[in-house]
Order: C-alpha cells, then structure tokens, then sequence
C-alpha cells in the first residue's frame, strides 16, 4: 500500500511527503462546475481514489491550514472585481498575505483556464 499511498500524494498523518511521484494523481477542478465527462462510466460521480485506503491527493488543500486562510480571502463581484475583506486588510503577517495571494492567483489562472476552454468550444461550434 506504500507504493500506491506515494503515486497518490498521500498526506496521511506520519506518512513521509518526500516520497511522494504523483503518478496517480488525477487533474481535479477546484472550485470550477461539477465535472461530467466521466458520466455513464461506472461510478462516475465517486472519486478515482479510494481514500481510506490509500489516502487523499487532494489533502494538501483541504487542510487546516488552508481553512484558517480562507477567512482572508476576498470574494468576486458580478464584475469580476475583489470585494474588499477586512480581515485581510489589517492584516500585518506576511505568510497569509502571501499565502492569500497564491490562493487568489490559482483561482484566476483556474478561471482564465476555464474561459478560454469556453471560447474554444464556441468557435469549434
């Protein structure tokens, strides 16, 4: 189980990161729409995983961690602007600010992903 914990980026408690090779580890949709191209195979609405067994890859962000920053993060309006977040604000500690930023910028590199991805489809049909 060793092997298949460290293809899948397990991040049990105790389990050793640094020998982690991702070779199992599927493309995922954060935040994006429920993901439909796997429908009418099998079980498609289960994850790849069997995570009981040999953990979660996704658990490098479903971490505490990433929930304590998640209250600094700042919202979209229609317009696609950042509401303002006072926590976020006033706050002074480098390591959220940074890890604020990082969130923010996978999620607009996830939504220019996404809309270039819509824009193709348009123009194929």
């Amino acid at each position: 189980m060793p092997s298949e914990q460290r293809s899948r980026c397990c991040a049990l408690p105790g389990f050793p990161v640094g020998t982690w090779t991702g070779d199992k580890v599927y493309r995922i949709r954060m935040g994006a729409p429920r993901d439909y191209s796997r429908h009418g195979k099998g079980d498609w609405a289960t994850p790849h995983e069997i995570a009981d067994e040999t953990g979660c890859p996704g658990s490098w962000y479903r971490t505490d961690f990433l929930g304590s920053v998640l209250r600094y993060y700042r919202r979209r309006d229609k317009q696609g602007n950042r509401i303002e977040n006072l926590l976020l604000s006033r706050c002074d500690d480098e390591l959220v600010l940074e890890a604020v930023r990082a969130l923010e910028s996978y999620e607009d590199i996830a939504n220019a992903e996404a809309e270039s991805a819509a824009i193709r489809r348009a123009q194929k049909g």
